[in-house]
């Protein structure tokens, strides 16, 4: 009975050798002994399994994708870091770390979830020579509350829902650099606000609805009350801005949607000053390998001041997952009631994806101002490595 018992035994650790792959060697190494002290287990089998098991111990150390960390609750550890050179002739040729991204989620309950991710590398950039001056920057600070699974409820510092190339994660842009329209009406880079990373402090409403045959849904939405002042800073005025973006997907590539934003801005320099800030958007895309299609239009008015812009992208994986070709056609007025105002940029690139973890992005701009010439076109490269 007892050699029944022990062959038992044997079969089980066996059977699941995958499994104690993770426990405790010293587990294992007693277990082994046990089995050879009662003559079921020879010391040459015992050796062959430890060997056997370590072999499959560094397999899975090779595919593991999450790792655990000591924490009161289980929390996701992600992040990225984006290393730049450009070579424009309007300022210096430089290195620059543009982006170095610590991203922490977890799951307190089915319910509760939150975010927060840090930007090691924020700063400013100097628009006349390209110097970055370096500091940390919070840049979401998210508490989410799932309600059903068609709605959630999100309250903090965010991504505010317009725009889908605003909402695009850097690591997932296909130029290195966001089209000029993004950047000026998106509380980005030139916004009147300042850059705030796209982001502002309130609560928002997303899900996705309807669910058609294929396993997708029809819908996405996301609607927002936000305090139109960006990252890290109250609200400047009492009026709190309202957005909103609904996405339809005819087909599961496919998705046409549009965006709505309406609020005030005050700034610091005219504290007295409270003017209109609004904007409305649509947009188009269709992704499916090895073929990415994407365009968007924008316009919008800071006080009295119409702005508008739109730009086309197209790309095509040249070698399937590797090497992927992209041209991007943008162009903005950032006054709309004078003539020749606008600028285009063409961008011609590549993207060589040495795995899904790292990547390197060379683009080309050619910058074309329809009233006084810049010479500003430039050669850029970036290197992401994501974790």
């Amino acid at each position: 009975m007892k050699k029944i018992l022990v062959v038992g035994w044997l079969l089980a650790v066996q059977l699941a050798s995958a499994t104690l792959a993770f426990a405790a060697e010293s587990d294992v190494d007693r277990l082994l002994e046990f089995l050879i002290k009662e003559k079921v287990l020879t010391q040459e089998k015992a050796t062959e399994f430890r060997a056997d098991l370590a072999v499959k111990k560094q397999e899975e150390k090779e595919t593991q994708k999450e790792f655990i960390v000591i924490a009161g609750k289980p929390i996701k550890i992600s992040g990225y870091t984006q290393v730049r050179y450009q070579n424009d002739k309007s300022k210096n040729d430089a290195f620059d770390i543009r982006r170095a991204r610590l991203d922490l989620r977890g799951d307190i309950t089915e319910r509760w979830d939150y975010r927060t991710q840090i930007d090691f590398a924020g700063g400013t950039t100097s628009s006349t020579t390209g110097a970055q001056s370096y500091s940390v920057k919070l840049l979401d600070a998210i508490i989410g509350y799932k309600v059903n699974p068609y709605l959630k409820l999100s309250i903090g510092q965010q991504k505010i829902p317009f725009s889908q190339e605003n909402l695009a994660s850097s690591p997932k842009l296909e130029t290195i650099n966001r089209s000029q329209v993004v950047e000026a009406l998106t509380a980005r880079g030139t916004d009147v606000i300042g850059n705030q990373n796209g982001r502002d402090i309130g609560i928002q409403a997303s899900g996705s609805i309807l669910p058609a045959k294929a396993g997708y849904n029809l819908f996405d939405y996301a609607f927002g009350i936000f305090n139109g002042a960006g990252i890290n800073s109250g609200d400047t005025n009492e009026q709190k801005d309202f957005v909103g973006r609904l996405v339809y997907h005819p087909l599961q590539d496919w998705s046409i949607g549009t965006s709505y934003y309406s609020g005030r801005y005050t700034l610091s320099s005219a504290p007295a000053r409270k003017d209109d800030r609004d904007r409305i958007g649509a947009e188009f895309a269709y992704v499916h390998d090895p073929i990415s299609l994407k365009a968007e239009y924008i316009k919008g008015n800071d006080g009295a001041i119409n702005k508008d812009g739109w730009y086309l992208q197209a790309g095509y994986f040249f070698i399937p997952k590797k090497f992927q070709g992209v041209f991007k056609f943008d162009t903005y007025d950032p006054n709309t009631k004078l003539k020749k105002n606008e600028t285009n940029v063409y961008t011609i690139g590549g993207n060589w994806y040495f795995n899904k973890w790292a990547f390197l992005q060379v683009n080309y701009e050619l910058k074309d101002e329809r009233g006084k010439e810049i010479d500003n076109n430039a050669l850029i490269g970036q290197l992401t490595l994501q974790f």
